[in-house]
Parts: C-alpha cells; sequence; structure tokens
C-alpha cells in the first residue's frame, strides 16, 4: 500500500457514551505514525457557542481561547504554557473558529515532534456536540465506540468507589438513561460520515477492526501494524520524554474485559439496566438475560424516560458552557 498523505487524512474526533474503550482505541491510533491524539479535550463542542460565528480576533479574543482551552482540556491545556500559545496564534492569526482549533492542535504536534501527522481529539463527552464538531470541520471523521452499558455502568461505579477523581453516573438508573443518550445522539445524526465499532469486537479481533478503521480514516493498516519499527522506535529523542504520549499495540489488548456485569452486578441491577435499555442493548447485538423486558408495554414509559434524560443532559451541558465561559 502506497503512503498516505498527510493532507490526505482529514482530522478524527472519537467519541462514546463514556468508559466504552476510547482510551485503548486512542492507544492504537497513536501507534500508527500517521495521525496523533494528544490528552482529552472537550474545547471545541464547549467553547463554540461563544466564538463558532465570530470573523475576526483580537489579542483579547486569543488570550481569553487560551484560557478556556487550558480549562477544558488535561494536563493544563496538554502541558503547553500560555506563552507558547499566545506565540502561535499571534504567528498564524487564525480568524475563524475552525483555524482557532487546527491553530492550538497543531500547535501541540509541533511542541512534541509530530508536526507531520494529523491530528485528533478523543472525549467522550464531544458525542453531545457532534454537530457543533462538523459545523466546524465538515471534512472531520467521527469513530463513535460503543460497549455493553451493564460494563459502562459497572466502570463508572468503580470510578466513584476508587477513583481520586470521580465523574459519571453513579446509580444504574442514571447510568442507563446516560449511555441511551449517547447512542440517541449517534442515531439521530443525519448526513455525518462515521464510523462505529464496539469495544467487545476491538478487543476479540483488532487486528479487523482496525482494518475497517484504516479504511474509514484513510490511514495506512500495514504501517503501523507489520512494520516493527513503528511506533517506538521511529519516535524522536524528544517524544521519548514525554509521558503522555500513550501508545498501545495490539499485543497488549487483553480480549478478556467483557461481561463483567455476570459477575459483579446483582441480578436486580441487571434487571433494571435490561429494563430501562433493552432496545440498545438489542440493537448492538448484547445478550438480554430477562425475556419480560421485551414486552411492547415498556415503551411508552421507556420513551418518557429517554425523553426527560435528554431534556436533563442538554440543561447540564448548556449551564456547564455557561460556567466555563464566566470563569
Amino acid at each position: 500500500m502506497t503512503q498516505t498523505s498527510i493532507k490526505n487524512i482529514p482530522p478524527v474526533f472519537i467519541v462514546s457514551s463514556g468508559r466504552a474503550g476510547t482510551t485503548l482505541l486512542r492507544g492504537l491510533l497513536n501507534g500508527s505514525n500517521q495521525i496523533h491524539i494528544p490528552p482529552e479535550s472537550d474545547f471545541i463542542t464547549r467553547v463554540y457557542p461563544f466564538y463558532h460565528n465570530k470573523q475576526h480576533f483580537s489579542d483579547e479574543d486569543y488570550r481569553k481561547i487560551i484560557q478556556l482551552f487550558i480549562n477544558t482540556s488535561e494536563d493544563h491545556g496538554w502541558e503547553m504554557t500560555e506563552k507558547y500559545l499566545l506565540t502561535c496564534l499571534h504567528e498564524q492569526s487564525p480568524q475563524t473558529f475552525a483555524d482557532i482549533n487546527s491553530t492550538i492542535y497543531k500547535a501541540y504536534l509541533q511542541q512534541v515532534g509530530l508536526e507531520t501527522q494529523q491530528w485528533g481529539i478523543k472525549r467522550p463527552v464531544l458525542i453531545a456536540g457532534i454537530d457543533r464538531i462538523i459545523n466546524t470541520f465538515p471534512e472531520a471523521k467521527i469513530v463513535h465506540v460503543v460497549r455493553d452499558g451493564r460494563d459502562v455502568s459497572l466502570s463508572y461505579k468503580e470510578i466513584h468507589q476508587k477513583g481520586v477523581i470521580k465523574f459519571g453516573p453513579k446509580g444504574v438508573v442514571t447510568n442507563a438513561l446516560y449511555w441511551i443518550d449517547g447512542l440517541r445522539r449517534i442515531e439521530e445524526i443525519n448526513d455525518i460520515d462515521f464510523c462505529e465499532l464496539r469495544y467487545e469486537d476491538l478487543l476479540s479481533d483488532p487486528a479487523a477492526e482496525l482494518k475497517k478503521l484504516c479504511v474509514f480514516l484513510n490511514i495506512d493498516y500495514e504501517k503501523f501494524v507489520t512494520d516493527n519499527s513503528n511506533p517506538i522506535t521511529s519516535q524522536t529523542t524528544a517524544l521519548k520524554t514525554q509521558k503522555k504520549l500513550f501508545i498501545r499495540k495490539i499485543s497488549e489488548i487483553k480480549p478478556t474485559n467483557t461481561k463483567k456485569y455476570l459477575a459483579k452486578m446483582t441480578k436486580l441491577n441487571r434487571f433494571i439496566y435490561e429494563l430501562i435499555a433493552e432496545p440498545y442493548l438489542r440493537k448492538y447485538n448484547y445478550p438480554i438475560e430477562f425475556k419480560i423486558v421485551s414486552f411492547p408495554l415498556w415503551l411508552p414509559l421507556r420513551n418518557l424516560a429517554y425523553m426527560s434524560a435528554r431534556l436533563f443532559n442538554n440543561w447540564r451541558y448548556h449551564r456547564r458552557d455557561i460556567e466555563t465561559y464566566n470563569q
């Protein structure tokens, strides 16, 4: 296969309903030597309402935007200093919201010595702002990773029990509704180029799933899977000193990290989850344990719950965006 030019690789955004293996996928793509995805950020969707229509950016705008980027990105703005970002913005003088984003993301690639690669962004919550992403980057590729919601629920539960930083829904009901709301947002998009991967399939047959993804992203599968010099030994000395590169190889994948809910979730909680999420568990080919949850009589109650969850999440996201900007 001929080497793909970076100009032919569109930016990629990885989204999910959370705890679905997006970090694993990020690590695999970072081993491609063609796309690099920095630490997490939802800068683009959270700042979009305030700047997407702006056609002229002043020095004051740049300084405000840098603060917003730092506040909405891991590692205090991917460990880029305000001075460095301001210098990059002054040099490029971007005058659209899309160019602002590209300048910041490319500044990171330049800082870590990967300016020949295409940038990507990974953050599960971006699933709620796909329309904002596409309005900013019409050529972008969206990758949606879905995982059995019952295992997702267990993962969030563990975060709340053991995590230093606690986030995400807590109870089985809120977990199910949050998982479903993300899937419904994907279900509702039209005329958007996206690829959907099941976490379980990525674990069981990573080569097949990555081949499918490489075709979608227009990158060379052979380049980062079969070439033993990639991705590690081809990195620059500067890259080797970076702690946040996060590169994974197929050989590191553990295929057994599935169906934990069967042993770790109580039968009552499994029933409650299936009662709420049955249509979407079935849609994504996840097994149903309790036949009664498939009865049509549950449909009106589910629709009411789904609508309520959407209204609540939209309100919560809007409040978060306002609070971020006002900070």
